[in-house]
């Protein structure tokens, strides 16, 4: 699993994996339909605080910014050519002279920087497998399992997203190339991750590719093999406006140059649209849980899972493929992670892996750090340790262990000071609605005092009798699981991958996730 205390790791590394280019200009914008002089520039880049003297400063008109208002600043760093955003078609490939610059106009360079980054770096997807997972729920966890099972069937892999990007390896850990401003980096820094990828040996790449992205073409010539479709809810209706924009947004990933294949939930009724939409040249794959629930069920290639065991390590159940049938077990928790699963499955059939090998593999897939991450088990209680800090989330959490639980389900949570008051009576609610027992402890109280919160938590609670405050956050879990026995589940809420506590003005070390280890490791049960 990706953990911030392992990145570093093969830092040495990915330090001689830096990609080095040199690339004449002249080529290069021939290929866009521009003339010009032939001058060599080593990088393509969006900020002008990071114009080098071999940089082409791209000045984008932006949706917040204008691009073209920092020439001057790139200019007196040295930038040898500025590619500017023109208004106009009749403007593009005029040229000028500006001190040392060669200023060049490109129109509609938003819609073609993608394109020009590619041709920049050489086409370096060319050589990759490529997986491009969008929905509103699930990405992380895709691409992470996508890319986990890929190290686990042999093949280097790596993954780009909310966590950043980097090599993983068999384990799931991550030796990070770059954090990732956004969830999907922009057009130039998706190319050179790929020429990065490339150069360090990898075969294939998983990555999220958020609404925002797709609708500012940030990959509109990345060559992907597989795209791959999580569900949809709402969200981002700020950005995108209604709910059928936001749809829209996400089916433009059925535009990928070379794409091959489809992945979709057949469980999400926004996969008949994708269908739809679908071009001759892909083939829809559908992967889902063979239950109710089940939407598309007349696609000549399926990924299904049937007859699904829970258990407090985990679930099983018979994988009904296309590819044939097998059993699978996952050391992973919540119905949401079998499709999770399912999807880096079938992308992985897809491209030509064995059913056997990953039938074999597949108990060694591991979640993301700090998202129904389990501890302890066996012989001991289980504790899962996840980031849900709002009502939602929580309700999620706790419906999806129930499911799990031969025993008693309790949780342990708080809500944060200084932040959202009406949502702590909420949490409260849904807590001793879903689970057996809950504590009430201390999560970033910052100014507030503790007893305050959990006395708002309290407030939308009717049932005292389930409910304990032990705000010693510490304390709270060492209680719960010396009262637990073998077959009960834990859930340990609102941390997730965090390391600190909040309090007052000060961050005090505090990792949740090692704490648990550490206990079950000393067997203090």
């Amino acid at each position: 699993m990706l953990d911030s205390k392992q990145v570093q790791t093969n830092q040495a590394q990915l330090e001689q994996a830096q990609v080095k280019t040199a690339r004449s200009i002249q080529p290069l914008l021939l290929e866009f339909g521009i003339q010009t002089a032939d001058i060599t520039i080593e990088s393509l880049v969006l900020d002008s605080r990071d114009v080098a003297i071999h940089s082409a400063f791209i000045a984008l008109k932006g949706h917040v910014r204008d691009g073209r208002d920092f020439i001057p600043q790139a200019i007196s760093l040295g930038a040898k050519v500025i590619i500017a955003e023109c208004e106009t078609q009749a403007e593009h490939g005029h040229t000028s002279m500006r001190e040392q610059s060669l200023i060049i106009s490109f129109y509609d360079l938003s819609a073609q920087l993608s394109a020009l980054a590619a041709a920049f770096y050489d086409y370096p997807a060319q050589s990759l497998q490529v997986i491009g997972v969008t929905g509103t729920n699930g990405k992380t966890s895709t691409v992470q399992l996508t890319s986990q099972l890929a190290a686990l069937l042999n093949k280097r892999a790596a993954s780009i997203g909310t966590l950043g990007s980097g090599v993983i390896d068999q384990a799931g850990t991550c030796a990070s190339h770059n954090d990732t401003a956004n969830t999907t980096p922009d057009a130039i820094s998706m190319h050179k991750l790929m020429a990065q990828f490339a150069q360090d040996q990898v075969k294939q790449v998983a990555l999220e590719v958020s609404s925002h992205a797709l609708v500012q073409q940030r990959v509109a010539a990345l060559k992907t093999d597989v795209a791959v479709f999580t569900n949809l809810t709402r969200d981002h209706l700020d950005y995108h406006g209604t709910m059928q924009a936001y749809a829209q947004a996400k089916r433009e990933l059925l535009k990928q140059p070379e794409l091959r294949y489809a992945v979709l939930n057949g469980n999400e009724i926004e996969s008949k649209h994708w269908l739809a939409q679908l071009p001759s040249t892909v083939t829809p794959v559908i992967y889902g849980v063979a239950d109710e629930s089940l939407m598309l069920t007349d696609s000549e290639h399926q990924c299904l899972a049937k007859d699904v065991v829970y258990s407090n390590q985990g679930c099983r159940f018979r994988l009904l493929s296309s590819w044939g049938e097998c059993e699978i077990q996952l050391s992973l928790l919540g119905r949401f992670n079998i499709f999770n699963a399912l999807a880096a499955i079938a992308s992985q059939l897809c491209l030509g892996e064995s059913l056997n090998d990953i039938a074999k593999l597949a108990h060694l897939l591991v979640p993301v750090t700090g998202r129904m991450e389990r501890f302890g088990g066996d012989n001991s209680p289980t504790v899962v340790v996840d980031y849900a800090h709002t009502p939602d989330a929580l309700k999620q959490a706790l419906a999806a262990l129930r499911q799990h639980s031969e025993g008693r389900l309790l949780v342990i949570f708080g809500c944060g000071g200084d932040r959202d008051k009406g949502k702590r009576s909420l949490m409260g609610e849904v807590a001793e609605t879903y689970a057996d027992e809950v504590i009430i402890t201390n999560d970033n109280s910052r100014s507030e005092e503790p007893t305050a919160i959990a006395d708002d938590i309290l407030s939308g609670c009717v049932h005292p009798e389930k409910i304990q405050v032990v705000l010693d956050r510490k304390a709270a879990i060492a209680q719960a699981v010396s009262n637990a026995t073998a077959n009960d589940i834990i859930l340990v809420a609102g941390k997730g991958h965090e390391d600190y506590q909040i309090i007052g003005n000060q961050k005090v070390a505090y990792d949740e996730r090692e704490y648990v280890q550490q206990m079950f490791e000393r067997n203090i049960t």
